[in-house]
């Protein structure tokens, strides 16, 4: 752990050590009296509860209770027992394993004093498993033994970082919430609402219970996480309720006094998992969403800051999972943008992204246990396929669109959207929900199309149909030639909503899959047409080996001939609404070919190819 730290340390101040090395020795000395205090200060901090005392032994290295320690590749985790022996009565050191309480392994270790102490290590391997080891070490005087110290109910396993606002660790504790043996907390939930400054003294590890208990969402998605991994999961969840992305940004290695997202940094610090995270789920937005009418929104340039944090101080994390906002009733107009960039994280291969609209229990801000059950599966599903590779359909995922755009420009009064293959889009029914005052609400799907960049200026009034197109795509036929360039979709805030009057969480509906999950929404997604005056398309590389590419301008809808020299068909296929199309020449004959791109409209243009293999 020491080495560890001061690696980060020396790390974070590497660039400014060498700026001060070119300074003069008067103007070095301030700058190089803060760091060595910080240095001295951290190692302190670090030093000053990794030493344990029993008797005459002094433990440097010993494991907790209830510990879970990373699994390496190999899934073992290696625990290690290192100490020094105060008393020259004491001959040798033994340490007892066992697994299950029954006995396990065996080491013991003479003592050779030099002067007044004797320094002894020892290192065992334990397997990730569904069981649980005790440590037990024993002093020896001659052939007598007696017990130093045990430590009880150890794993190995895979850790995961929780943060956010409350969203990710509030929840009343009921039945089915799974406090059990094989997830496994560290550190304890602080006096308002989990704000910092972190309390240092707070690094014990524990079942997920009392004070070290992580939420129903949290311990949903670790339960079914070992069910399906047959081995310990620990969930350290630094979250805290209402906290904003200016708090969660305070992350720049500072833990002296732990704030922001400097706390989780500290507890994977102290926890010795920081190497080992395999994932950083994050659920947060809410407080940006419901900012003051006029504010500005800086939500999204934050995030990317934060993100880049991640992963420079946590960067064994291959992934950032993250939640997609919900509606809210907070009137600013700007919410659709924290939804929006929420989207776009998608294109960003380290993040995943699913949406929360449409879970069960809303209740206008938090869920029923029963919601965060649902959301920990549907986050759980995504984990398992993208960590542990396991099979899972693309369906497991939000729908997420690809593109929008009209066949031409008189045909503007149909639009199509197209989300990504695998997915099976299902139009919902109309929602009734009934508001405090007994009064009936109905929203169909329509409701939640707009066009305006924000999300506030319905196209309800003017939508005739959607329906859905082979699957992955739908339609919507307006009553009216459709001018716009942009389409949105779900609202930005809830604005029906009136305090004493009309007072429901918005009910949706919302586009899905045959799984049941809801597509992303959107905001000022760019409306492309289809075809064009131009049919012109370029073929690269040319001559190719073993595959090339068509590549079109814009959107274009239509077929493919590929001919030889001979004027036989050798190969064709269909484009549908795509600019670039990859072709598999592999297998094919060196010679000379012809390609010809026929549009929708029925227009040819032909170019030479040549295959060289």
């Amino acid at each position: 752990m020491l080495k560890l730290f001061l690696g980060v340390l020396f790390q974070n101040n590497l660039a400014i050590c060498c700026k001060l090395g070119a300074l003069k020795s008067k103007a070095l000395l301030p700058e190089m009296q803060k760091i060595i205090l910080l240095l001295f200060f951290s190692l302190f901090l670090l030093g000053r509860t990794s030493a344990q005392t029993f008797g005459s032994f002094t433990f440097n290295k010993l494991p907790q209770d209830f510990q879970l320690y990373p699994r390496e590749s190999t899934n073992f985790a290696d625990i290690t027992v290192e100490g020094v022996a105060k008393s020259a009565e004491f001959t040798a050191v033994s340490i007892r394993v066992l697994r299950n309480s029954a006995n396990n392994k065996y080491q013991k270790v003479a003592l050779t004093f030099s002067g007044s102490s004797a320094k002894f290590s020892t290192k065992f391997q334990i397997p990730a498993e569904l069981a649980e080891y005790d440590f037990e070490v024993y002093g020896f005087k001659g052939k007598d033994s007696s017990l130093v110290v045990k430590r009880k109910n150890i794993v190995a396993g895979d850790v995961f970082y929780v943060t956010g606002q409350s969203n990710a660790w509030i929840g009343p504790i009921d039945d089915l919430v799974y406090q059990g043996e094989w997830v496994r907390s560290f550190g304890a939930v602080q006096g308002n609402e989990n704000f910092g400054p972190y309390s240092l003294a707070d690094t014990l590890w524990s079942l997920p219970v009392g004070r070290a208990r992580i939420g129903p969402w949290a311990a949903e998605m670790a339960r079914l996480l070992y069910e399906s991994e047959k081995i310990p999961i620990s969930i350290i969840n630094s979250a805290a309720g209402g906290s904003n992305i200016d708090w969660l940004s305070i992350l720049d290695g500072n833990i002296s006094s732990p704030d922001g997202g400097n706390i989780m940094y500290y507890k994977a610090l102290k926890s010795g998992t920081l190497n080992h995270v395999k994932g950083i789920i994050y659920r947060q937005g809410e407080s940006e969403a419901a900012a003051s009418i006029g504010t500005k929104y800086t939500w999204g340039v934050k995030f990317e800051s934060l993100k880049q944090k991640y992963k420079k101080f946590f960067p064994s994390s291959q992934f950032l999972f993250v939640s997609q906002n919900n509606v809210y009733e907070y009137p600013y107009p700007e919410a659709a943008y924290v939804r929006e960039d929420q989207r776009k994280q998608a294109y960003d291969p380290y993040v995943k992204v699913y949406a929360t609209v449409g879970i069960k229990g809303f209740d206008r801000l938090h869920y029923s246990n029963d919601g965060y059950r649902q959301a920990a599966y549907e986050q759980f599903r995504i984990i398992s396929k993208e960590i542990y590779k396991r099979n899972w359909p693309t369906e497991i995922n939000s729908p997420k669109i690809q593109r929008a755009y009209f066949l031409s420009e008189k045909d503007r009064d149909k639009l199509f959207i197209d989300f990504e293959e695998g997915q099976n889009i299902v139009i919902p029914n109309d929602t009734m929900v009934v508001d405090l005052k007994n009064k009936t609400h109905k929203l169909s799907l329509a409701d939640q199309f707009f066009w305006d960049e924000i999300n506030t200026k319905s196209m309800s009034k003017n939508i005739k149909k959607i329906e859905v197109i082979n699957g992955k795509k739908i339609a919507i036929t307006f009553t009216l030639q459709y001018e716009g360039n942009i389409v949105s979709y779900i609202p930005s805030f809830h604005s029906n909503f009136v305090v004493g009057l009309t007072e429901y969480p918005y009910p949706g509906p919302y586009l899905k899959n045959k799984l049941g999950m809801r597509a992303l929404g959107f905001s000022g997604f760019p409306i492309q047409m289809v075809d064009g005056e131009s049919d012109v398309f370029t073929i690269g590389p040319n001559p190719a080996t073993k595959q090339f590419t068509l590549r079109w301008p814009r959107l274009i809808q239509g077929s493919i001939k590929i001919y030889d020299m001979n004027g036989f068909v050798f190969y064709t296929d269909t484009i549908d609404v795509e600019r670039e199309r990859v072709v598999d020449v592999t297998n094919w004959p060196n010679a000379n070919y012809f390609i010809s791109y026929i549009s929708r409209e029925g227009r040819t243009s032909t170019k030479r190819l040549v295959i060289i293999n």
